[in-house]
């Protein structure tokens, strides 16, 4: 079995997905309505939709809701918190942690409509 997709809801279609195209690697391969629904693939063939919320609805999730991206090294975690600060936006700091006894080297970032990211490599 095989994870097929992800659907998220935001207020801001057009942003959050030209930051996954822009600084992630994902194709837009639709958009349809007025920016009112995105489909993209990742660059392992992972698809993601973005989608507005309904009439009357906000887009909400609960508190530690994130994407993660898991990277190839630390080296690369700093790479694309660079990338990330450069085009303003804001992420936090890099962080070594410690989870289950795995180390990492992380950092979160909140994407446009609010969705928070998480960028992350094993230290080996």
């Amino acid at each position: 079995m095989k994870l097929n997709h992800a659907n998220l809801v935001t207020p801001e279609v057009a942003g959050l997905s030209g930051f996954f195209v822009n600084h992630f690697g994902f194709e837009l391969l639709a958009m349809r309505g007025k920016d009112a629904f995105a489909v993209m693939s990742g660059t392992d063939g992972f698809i993601l939709n973005l989608m507005k919320p309904g009439k009357n609805e906000t887009a909400t999730y609960p508190d530690g809701f994130h994407i993660g991206f898991f990277v190839g090294s630390p080296a690369i975690v700093h790479e694309k918190h660079a990338e990330l600060a450069s085009a303003s936006l804001a992420p936090g700091d890099v962080q070594e942690l410690t989870r289950g006894g795995a180390k990492s080297t992380t950092f979160y970032c909140h994407a446009p409509g609010g969705i928070l990211v998480e960028v992350s490599a094993s230290q080996d």
